[in-house]
C-alpha cells in the first residue's frame, strides 16, 4: 500500500446562518462565496476521504472517532431548532480510517475512543459544512469530535495521529477544522468580534497564511485566550498538529455570526498551486 497524504486542510464555518444560502443576509454572503470556494477546491483535490473535526461534537472526557460504514439521519439542533430542523444527511464513512486513527492515537496515549452506532446524530459543526464540501454525498467522511478536557498539546498530537492514520492506511485526506476563531458570542447574528478580537484573528490568519504554521501552534494557547477561540481552539490545533510543515494557508473569507469570527482558509502544500 502506498503512503496516504494530506491533500488539503481547511479552517470552515458551521454558522447555522449559511446552511440555507437562499435566506442569509448580506452579511453572510463573503462567507457564503467562501465556503463554495472551499468546496471547489476540495473536488478538485479529488481526496479519498474527508476528516471533520467538529467544534459543535463536544464531548467531556474522551475523544470519539466515529466508525460507522455510512452516516445517515435527520438532524434538528439543540441550539437552534428553529434555524436547523430536522435536516437530512447521507454520505459513507471509512470505518478502516476511523478505527487507524482511534488506535494511533491510543499508542499516544490519548483517551481516544472509535465507535459505530446507528442511532447516533451528527451535530451540525460536522453537517452544515458538509453542505458545501461534499453536497453530492460521494466522499466518505470520518467525523470526530472535540473534548473539553483536551489541552491543546493534547490536541496537537492527535493531530499528528491523525496524520499518521492517514498515511499508514493510503488514503489521501482533506482535513476539516469546523471551528470559529474568535468567540466571544453575543445575540444579533450580524454582530462583528469586538475590535481587539478581530486583531487577534488578524494576526492568526497572517501567520497561518503567510507559511508561518509552527509560530502560529507556538502562539494559539494565547490568541486563543485573548479572543476566546471557539472550544479554547481545540479544533484549529488538531488541525495544525495534522498539517505540520510544508503547507501554506489562503484566506477565502471571513465574516462574522453573533460576535463570532469566521476565517475560511484553505491549506495546500507548498509548491502547488491553488485550484480555484
Amino acid at each position: 500500500m502506498q503512503n496516504g497524504e494530506i491533500a488539503l486542510g481547511l479552517c470552515v464555518s458551521h454558522t447555522p446562518r449559511v446552511a440555507f444560502p437562499e435566506k442569509a443576509g448580506p452579511v453572510f454572503h463573503e462567507m457564503i462565496d467562501a465556503m463554495r470556494r472551499a468546496g471547489k477546491v476540495l473536488h478538485a483535490h479529488n481526496p479519498d476521504v474527508v476528516v471533520m473535526i467538529s467544534a459543535h461534537w463536544v464531548t467531556t472526557f474522551n475523544l470519539y472517532v466515529d466508525s460507522s460504514e455510512w452516516h445517515r439521519g435527520l438532524l434538528t439542533a439543540m441550539e437552534c431548532p428553529d434555524l436547523l430542523a430536522s435536516l437530512p444527511y447521507d454520505f459513507p464513512g471509512d470505518r478502516e480510517l476511523a478505527l487507524a486513527i482511534t488506535d494511533e492515537g491510543a499508542a499516544a496515549k490519548i483517551p481516544v475512543i472509535g465507535f459505530d452506532e446507528p442511532n447516533f446524530v451528527e451535530d451540525y459543526g460536522t453537517i452544515v459544512p458538509l453542505r458545501y464540501l461534499t453536497p453530492d454525498g460521494d466522499i466518505p467522511v470520518v467525523p470526530i469530535s472535540t473534548c473539553l478536557t483536551s489541552t491543546l498539546e493534547e490536541c496537537l498530537a492527535f493531530g499528528e495521529a491523525i496524520s499518521q492514520a492517514i498515511k499508514k492506511t493510503g488514503r489521501r485526506a482533506a482535513v476539516v477544522s469546523s471551528s470559529a476563531f474568535a468567540h466571544n458570542v453575543v445575540r444579533g447574528p450580524e454582530k462583528w468580534p469586538a475590535a481587539e478580537e478581530r486583531i487577534v484573528d488578524e494576526h492568526m490568519i497572517e501567520l497561518l497564511t503567510g507559511n508561518r504554521l509552527t509560530t502560529a501552534r507556538e502562539l494559539l494557547p494565547g490568541f486563543a485566550n485573548r479572543a476566546k477561540y471557539e472550544q479554547g481552539g481545540r479544533p484549529l490545533a488538531t488541525l495544525l498538529g495534522a498539517l505540520g510543515k510544508g503547507f501554506r494557508g489562503e484566506l477565502y473569507g471571513y465574516g462574522p455570526s453573533s460576535g463570532s469570527g469566521n476565517p475560511i482558509i484553505a491549506f495546500e502544500p507548498i509548491g502547488k498551486l491553488a485550484h480555484a
